[in-house]
């Protein structure tokens, strides 16, 4: 698999004991014990898919331990290595509710169909979201709101928004 078709949810800090175990940072908002079964190990390009044997907390440290990785420097030699997941092993987040990387790509629209660009990035803004859309050199920050974005169809890689009077103008120069 390519590592373009697939989500980074962590990285591979070191090997751990004998056994092939691998001490892992997680990404932050994998709030819970982590739902997949395979990931893909790599830095460039292909990545390698492993199943997931098991996964432990030691002292808040989250540790992976893959089949056919079974010693100290088969493991050795995945430090550093991105974990990447594949979409389809996430959970549905129920109505309304979407991943960062299902907005990723989406191109965002007026009610009246005029384009405003491609979202680019979804960041945090102090406990709410804000799209950033850019189009043509032009980056404006949507922010991500029922009120505004009317509609979203992540299938579709739709964004559908109803923008308050000089939202669109307000990032210009």
């Amino acid at each position: 698999m390519k590592k373009v078709e697939l989500v980074a949810v962590g990285r591979v800090l070191r090997s751990e004991g004998k056994n092939g175990s691998l001490k892992i940072k997680l990404h932050s908002w994998i709030e819970k014990e982590p739902f997949f079964r395979k990931v893909y190990l790599g830095k460039e390009g292909e990545c390698r898919e492993y199943e997931v044997e098991q996964f432990s907390l030691v002292r808040n440290s989250p540790f992976l331990k893959l089949k056919g990785v079974e010693e100290l420097n088969e493991a050795e030699a995945l430090r550093g290595q991105e974990i990447l997941v594949s979409p389809e092993e996430f959970p549905d987040l129920g109505e309304g509710s979407y991943y960062d990387f299902q907005l990723l790509g989406c191109q965002v629209k007026t009610i009246d169909g005029k384009p405003v660009g491609d979202v680019k990035e979804v960041i945090s803004a102090g406990g709410s979201y804000l799209l950033i859309v850019e189009e043509g050199g032009k980056r404006i920050e949507i922010p991500l709101v029922e009120a505004i974005c009317r509609q979203i169809e992540p299938g579709k890689k739709q964004i559908i928004i109803d923008p308050p009077e000089g939202l669109l103008e307000l990032n210009e120069i």
